[in-house]
């Protein structure tokens, strides 16, 4: 369009004649290409701004796949320990009941030693009262009988010795199967609180994301409409206007400013209804009116 009407006013001092129609023809040609340049600066803004949006928004992309990650492994973890508690839990089980029926059958034993005791004590008292010459053989054969109790009270003994040992040793197993219950419940429990942690962090990225992708959607439309009005207030000028409305600096850093008053306005209407989001970037603001502050001056 500016290459057509440049042809159109390059042709019109031609048909006037003199040098008055080819002076107006290089004014005409020199606010052409002013207005040219300022388009290209619009564009330059408008690019710069919207880059630093998907950078954002990449960012918050990232962040998401890397929090899914870990909640993913923390899930297999939570299985794992649910897993390896219910195994332990059983073998506690069966060490209860032997270490029950071990004590049943040290109950038994002890019984029978104190029964030998007593018969081995009635015989020795039945041995004093008797007589020896009458009693010769019956005490002959009440001394084996007490020499074969007195045999096996050592064996007996001995057995109640290891039994007893045996229970220690079950006992000090159980209690230590029961602390490595204890350690992985907490395990558990640390790891259940981990989980939560992360779905939260989560949830927060999977807000953060869709309010970025708003107000990208929000700013990109703006922009498309900046960028409508400029090309408008340029190209207006043709048979209809005169070159004195064209769009200057300064009226593109009030519409750019304009834009950053919106988004700081959205964002308070958000934080003022309880949506959860993140602080505004105060440094982009700042960026973008810096950078429409330098094409001001220039």
């Amino acid at each position: 369009a500016g290459g057509e009407g440049s042809e159109e006013r390059r042709g019109a001092p031609g048909s006037l004649g003199g040098e008055g129609g080819l002076e107006e023809a290089l004014e005409e040609e020199k606010e052409l290409q002013d207005e040219a340049m300022g388009r290209r600066r619009a564009g330059s803004v408008d690019d710069t701004f919207e880059e630093e949006l998907m950078a954002q928004l990449e960012v918050y992309e990232h962040l998401l796949q890397e929090f899914q990650f870990q909640l993913e492994v923390v899930r297999t973890r939570y299985s794992l320990a649910t897993g390896a508690i219910t195994s332990l839990m059983r073998q506690i089980e069966f060490q209860e009941s032997q270490l029950q029926k071990v004590t049943t059958e040290n109950e038994m034993l002890q019984k029978e030693l104190r029964e030998r005791k007593q018969q081995l004590q009635a015989m020795s008292d039945k041995f004093s009262n008797l007589r020896e010459d009458k009693k010769h053989q019956e005490v002959t054969g009440l001394i084996q009988r007490d020499n074969l109790l007195l045999q096996q009270v050592p064996a007996l003994e001995k057995e109640i010795a290891k039994r007893e040992q045996t229970i220690s040793e079950l006992e000090a197993k159980v209690s230590q199967l029961q602390t490595e219950v204890n350690q992985n419940q907490n395990h558990l429990q640390r790891r259940k609180q981990l989980q939560e942690e992360m779905q939260n962090k989560n949830e927060m990225v999977q807000l953060a994301e869709q309010q970025a992708r708003v107000a990208l959607e929000s700013a990109q439309s703006r922009l498309e409409r900046l960028r409508n009005k400029i090309i408008q207030a340029a190209f207006n000028t043709l048979g209809i206007k005169s070159l004195a409305t064209e769009i200057s600096d300064s009226d593109i850093l009030e519409a750019l400013q304009r834009v950053i008053s919106e988004r700081t306005d959205y964002y308070n209407q958000l934080k003022q209804k309880g949506v959860k989001v993140p602080p505004l970037q105060q440094s982009e603001i700042l960026s973008s009116t810096g950078k429409s502050k330098k094409i001001s001056s220039k």
